[in-house]
């Protein structure tokens, strides 16, 4: 049986949350502050092999990470940011202003904005910005991601896992469900873009077709889901680094399970090319569940790195 006790190691150093809030919160003041127009526009492309299925960035993504670095660069935060548009990015500075970075370099991992391809049509829903930072041995020390629609906040750091549902409130702390059985669940993985669809519901008819309920959305909001009792199971199948740990750490710190499909633990990677494939679910007993059904799926040809 596969446990909880790795996704609630507890990180070490000083507290990350008022950085974290600061950068989640200045990406969240950039989104509103654009117009719809200037967001969606086309600003450059992804370099060659990168994500060829989505290989435009528009002007929300562009404006959501610069206003994270920005924050980060302030902060004198020293470290490697790995994000989804920007590639990676070297950060370095000395200072009183300095948040733990005195003691610690880090890695940050950034989705600037999840959600894009539902923002060039205008449909506000799904909308996230998320971050994740890890020290160099690669233990979490936070991580969150703010939902642009609802302004709602799920982040994670020594302290546990917790929901801020709107600027001002006190943090509550988040809580997966006690769903044990595939028959009750929600499930949730990503098929909105064609090339995901067919395969992945082909794929996984063996876990979806026993499921309550299917939300096909991905990225940093499915481990978030998870974590606050949403939904019961995310399926993460070749998701990328920026999309994985920029949230995972939530998930695993509110005390949810997170591995390969095989049940090996998920082990962080400073690669911005590599693509992972997990099960996070609300407890144990729905994890070997979950586990058990998707033995014999192997992914599609047209999803293979």
């Amino acid at each position: 049986m596969v446990t909880a006790a790795a996704g609630r190691r507890r990180p070490r150093g000083p507290g990350w949350r008022p950085l974290l809030l600061r950068a989640l919160a200045a990406a969240a003041t950039a989104v509103r502050r654009l117009t719809l127009a200037a967001g969606q526009r086309v600003v450059g492309g992804r370099e060659a092999g990168y994500r060829a299925w989505d290989p435009e960035v528009i002007g929300v993504d562009t404006a959501a990470e610069q206003a994270v670095i920005g924050v980060l660069r302030r902060a004198r935060v020293r470290g490697l940011l790995l994000s989804e548009e920007a590639g990676e990015v070297h950060l370095g500075g000395k200072g009183r202003e300095a948040v733990a970075a005195q003691t610690d370099v880090v890695y940050m991992v950034m989705d600037p904005f999840d959600g894009s391809m539902l923002y060039r049509r205008g449909i506000r829903a799904l909308w996230f910005t998320a971050l994740g930072i890890y020290g160099q041995d690669g233990a979490a020390r936070a991580a969150g991601l703010v939902d642009h629609v609802t302004g709602e906040v799920v982040l994670a750091d020594e302290a546990g896992a917790f929901c801020i549902a709107r600027q001002g409130t006190r943090p509550v702390a988040v809580r997966p469900s006690g769903t044990t059985a595939i028959e009750a669940a929600y499930v949730e993985t990503y098929m909105m873009k064609p090339a995901f669809l067919y395969p992945t519901a082909s794929a996984l008819r063996p876990l979806l077709q026993r499921a309550r309920f299917v939300l096909p959305n991905g990225g940093p909001g499915g481990f978030a889901d998870v974590a606050c009792g949403k939904v019961d199971v995310y399926v993460c199948w070749q998701e990328a680094l920026t999309e994985v740990f920029s949230a995972v750490a939530v998930a695993e710190r509110a005390g949810c399970l997170v591995t390969h499909w095989d049940g090996t633990p998920l082990r962080f990677r400073p690669d911005v090319h590599a693509l992972h494939s997990l099960v996070v679910s609300a407890n144990a007993r729905l994890h070997d569940e979950v586990l058990r059904a998707l033995r014999g799926v192997t992914p599609p040809k047209g999803l293979l790195p």
